[in-house]
């Protein structure tokens, strides 16, 4: 490391910006493969006038050319009009024919910013067929040093998020050098999604910050939308002229002014054709008059004066070296090429020697140990090379042999990457499949988020048309773990339709070679990703045949997680006891085989169960089992969900405060952790405990931000249990019309995703309201809904629920007769449940009806059988209430005795239960005192006492 010291710069940047500590590291972090650091004083400005002593920094990850004034010629020009691009223009690419200098150019230009000290950092990035955006941001973040402890947990949007939040903060210059191997050649648009959105973010930077892109082509995003565009063409007259002199070569200059432009000044083609002409016998003027070589467009010529100093100016062994340092992506070292020759008469030391006369010669390139070609050189000497198949599978010999650390991160995957692709390249597709699959791998990746690397590596063991054409795998079992991967893969990064497609692919294959576990997994994985669809039908139907199979074969671990994830679907699909089954019997086989994390979802999962039913006591015990799991296994994202569940729970027990608690640090894992949808549902429980305190203000600002991330991630099922909860909040504050404005949002997201659950909570609501607003056709449409969908799923406990509902609201409109019709299907729906409680419930409200319309002996004899059930049941309110109503039915038919002795009754059961209908029982007692008179009255009353139960039994008897 190198320091730099110059007077202070100051640098401009924004209020939230804080300095990261990176002064006196040479590597930093883990993430950095190769590292060039450079630090310079500064002053950092605030907007407030606050000024702070900070470190600039210059890094540089892999190559960068040399900017060596001894040989770089020209370009002042280009440099000067870069300046005036990027005056007003936060991002450029730089594009040309390929060794035409964009890279150098590039290298020039920070050397030229570097000494004005105008930028916080400067970043160089040369990219491979092998980057993520993962790979970029994690290096950028980390040598700023703010980096992010398991970035790449996050989602790719959210990590953009945060680098462009970052680069708004203050001024950094971003040098995406080697572009164009991102790009389809094709269309020029990146082949992963995320540098898509890249390239839009880099044009829409707001701050002082600027992109610079390095590429062979124009690069667009999906839509598209391109940054400013610089083509640079070759060297000038003066350069051209400046480089023979410096070269010692003395040639008129009309000659060389000559070759420049048939050669479109192309740097690397003038650089070969000196060494053409110093290695003896050509002159430039012979060389001029070799029209061969003249033919053709600019990078053409370079190709042919290349073509000639290879066949010409170089022995056998120099274009053998050549040719093995082609087969390396990236700046491979003298072992390595030791390795792939295989041939004891190349040594290392042999190979070092040969290196050197090929850098003399400007065709090979060192940096430290290792050595790497132009991309020019590179791809005309891979087409020279012969059995590349063979060499590329030593290739992978060579990096299978390397010792491979305990992997942290996906650096140290890298060997076995490199491995992957040299097997792919020497069509050993079957080789490759077995890197891929019985290594970590896969399973690393997947759990670190990379599913668009794991994409990419699928990709190369399939054929051009993925799901048409013939395999290259000879394995078709293998081909269709691979089709099933790369499905899993497409739903864990939101693109389900796509999963899907490769689900029922891998499925087809599977089945036709009955291959019964990959049967198993694959529809197990179509249901999760129907169930994401909000396609709970379908989800159940694969759930249940995929645990069939798994059961059918004996194989427990996917038994367990099939299970599991039926119960999901069962409690989506508003089944709960189903759910609990299945939770309890995946929990049970969780402990059998030691699958400690999946235990502690499962106990989670029962938590989340028993919480929708309202056993809140059974939820905080079992929330708490999957709490004590997670951290254990220091499982984050989990111990947010379950830290996020006990506090949903305490705000249940109106215990708000310890609720508030529980939710922040979840919420404070889930930021960490860049979980969207856990830190939405925080949100949305926080709301919820500040409504239960009557926090009006704060309930609805948490609830919309938990709106605003949910429709942000397209969570629906988030989003509408946001629009409920706002709704929630006018219905109590008394805003109706806002209250049913969010409550139809609501609902039609449910109706949308057959949220059973949610749907049946938004129409009691919604019904409520129109209740209370006193319009009852209003009340009985949306109760008429819910009995449809109770209906449609078969639900019989909420089909009587509305049933008895609709019969109420009948009631309102005095319109007895129908209200019974309904009363009386809620009544039969109950006696085929054996549903004491609801059988007692109906017989009152048939009774109620019948009263109304003055049908005196039916409403006695459904009053007296509501009676007797709830003595058997022992449900003294429900007696009490019967017993009233039928002495207010006696009352009416004059028997006045009888009457007094229900009330008298009842007035017992009231004491006993200190139920203040107490009051309404001594009124009735009173209006027949008012009008049978005082005397009557205490005559009667001296009669009933003795008789209280011969009354009730005759009156029974009448019935």
């Amino acid at each position: 490391m190198a320091n730099v010291n110059h007077s202070s710069s100051k640098i401009y940047v924004e209020g939230d910006y804080t300095i990261g500590d990176i002064s006196g590291q040479i590597a930093i972090g883990e993430n950095i493969k190769q590292t060039q650091i450079f630090y310079t004083n500064c002053i950092f400005i605030y907007p407030d006038g606050r000024s702070v002593k900070g470190k600039s920094w210059l890094y540089t990850q892999s190559i960068r050319p040399s900017t060596n004034p001894n040989d770089i010629f020209g370009r002042q020009q280009e440099l000067i009009k870069i300046d005036e691009f990027l005056n007003d223009r936060p991002a450029l690419a730089i594009i040309g024919l390929r060794g035409i200098g964009k890279s150098t150019l590039a290298s020039l230009y920070i050397d030229r910013i570097e000494k004005k000290e105008d930028f916080a950092g400067i970043f160089w990035y040369k990219v491979d067929e092998n980057t993520d955006i993962s790979d970029l941001v994690n290096n950028f973040l980390t040598v700023a040093g703010k980096s992010i402890k398991n970035l790449e947990d996050y989602r790719e949007v959210d990590q953009l998020d945060i680098l462009f939040r970052e680069l708004k903060a203050a001024p950094y210059l971003l040098v995406i050098d080697n572009f164009e191997v991102l790009l389809d050649p094709q269309t020029n648009k990146p082949l992963k999604s995320s540098f898509s959105d890249f390239i839009e973010k880099s044009i829409e930077i707001t701050g002082k910050s600027r992109v610079i892109f390095t590429s062979w082509e124009s690069p667009a995003s999906e839509r598209g939308i391109r940054p400013e565009l610089y083509h640079i063409g070759g060297l000038d007259d003066l350069a051209a002229i400046q480089l023979f002199k410096k070269n010692g070569l003395i040639e008129q200059d009309n000659n060389i002014q000559k070759v420049k432009k048939l050669c479109g000044g192309h740097p690397l083609a003038l650089i070969l054709l000196i060494q053409l002409i110093k290695g003896g016998g050509e002159t430039l003027s012979t060389v001029l008059d070799d029209n061969a070589l003249w033919i053709g467009e600019e990078g053409e010529v370079a190709e042919r004066i290349l073509d000639k100093v290879y066949k010409e100016r170089l022995d056998k062994r120099q274009r053998k070296l050549l040719q093995y340092f082609s087969l390396f992506s990236e700046p491979t070292n003298s072992k390595a090429i030791a390795s792939v020759v295989n041939d004891p008469l190349w040594t290392e030391v042999i190979i070092k020697k040969i290196a050197l006369n090929l850098i003399r010669k400007s065709l090979l390139r060192k940096i430290g140990e290792s050595y790497w070609e132009e991309s020019l050189i590179q791809n005309y000497s891979y087409i020279k090379l012969n059995q590349k198949d063979k060499y590329h599978l030593l290739a992978c010999q060579y990096f299978l042999s390397l010792s491979i650390p305990k992997c942290s991160k996906i650096e140290d995957f890298q060997p076995l990457i490199e491995a992957y692709h040299h097997a792919c390249k020497a069509k050993k597709y079957d080789l490759a499949s077995i890197i891929l699959l019985e290594t970590n791998l896969i399973q690393d990746l997947s759990t670190w988020g990379y599913f668009e690397k794991l994409i990419e590596l699928y990709n190369k063991v399939l054929p051009e048309d993925h799901l048409d054409d013939k395999p290259l795998l000879k394995s078709l079992k293998t081909h269709s773990t691979i089709l099933g991967n790369i499905g899993r893969a497409y739903r864990h990064m939101g693109r389900t339709l796509e999963a899907i497609q490769y689900l029922e692919k891998a499925l087809k294959i599977s089945q036709k070679i009955e291959d019964k576990q990959n049967e198993s997994i694959c529809l197990g994985s179509l249901g999760i990703a129907y169930g994401d669809l909000g396609e709970t039908k379908k989800a159940l139907q694969f759930g249940i045949k995929a645990l069939e199979i798994s059961q059918e074969i004996g194989d427990k671990k996917n038994e367990e997680v099939w299970l599991g994830n039926l119960g999901l679907s069962y409690r989506e699909f508003g089944k709960a006891e189903k759910a609990i089954q299945c939770f309890e019997k995946a929990l049970k086989l969780s402990q059998e085989i030691g699958d400690r994390r999946n235990e502690g979802i499962w106990n989670g999962n029962l938590g989340e169960t028993y919480d929708k039913i309202g056993e809140l006591n059974k939820a905080i015990l079992y929330f708490k089992n999957a709490l004590k799991i997670s951290e254990e296994l220091q499982d984050r994202r989990n111990t947010s969900g379950w830290l996020a569940g006990v506090g949903n729970v305490y705000i249940k027990l109106y215990e708000e405060e310890i609720a508030i608690e529980f939710l922040e640090k979840a919420l404070e894992i889930a930021q960490e952790l860049k979980d969207k949808r856990a830190e939405g549902i925080c949100f949305l429980r926080i709301g919820s405990a500040h409504f239960s305190l009557e926090n009006k203000e704060k309930a609805i600002e948490n609830y919309r931000i938990a709106l605003k991330i949910n429709q942000n991630i397209r969570d629906k099922r988030g989003e509408g249990a946001c629009f409920a909860n706002i709704g929630n909040i006018y219905s109590k504050f008394g805003d109706s019309k806002m209250a049913i404005k969010h409550y139809k949002k609501a609902l039609e997201i449910s109706e949308e995703i057959e949220d059973n659950m949610l749907e049946d909570y938004i129409l009691r609501n919604i019904s409520e309201i129109y209740g209370m607003l006193g319009e009852t056709d209003k009340v009985i449409e949306y109760y008429e809904k819910a009995l449809n969908k109770s209906q449609k799923t078969e639900d019989k406990k909420s089909e009587i629920q509305w049933l008895g509902k609709i019969g109420n609201a009948y009631i309102l409109l005095k319109n007895f007769g129908i209200a019974i019709q309904y009363y009386k299907k809620a009544l039969k729906n109950s006696q085929e449940l054996g549903d004491k409680s609801n059988e007692c419930l109906f017989l009152g409200n048939i009774g109620v009806a019948y009263s109304n319309k003055k049908a005196i002996n039916e409403a006695i004899g459904y009053y007296s059988k509501s009676i007797i059930i709830s003595q058997e049941i022992g449900n003294m309110l429900s007696e009490c209430l019967g017993l009233c109503n039928l002495g207010i039915i006696l009352g009416y038919k004059e028997k006045y005795r009888d009457a007094m002795a229900c009330y008298l009754l009842a007035e017992d059961i009231c004491f006993q239960i200190n139920d203040p209908y107490i009051n309404n029982i001594e009124m009735s007692i009173n209006d027949i005192k008012n009008k049978i008179g005082e005397n009557e009255f205490e005559k009667i009353l001296k009669e009933v006492n003795p008789k209280l139960d011969k009354i009730v039994e005759e009156i029974l008897s009448d019935t």
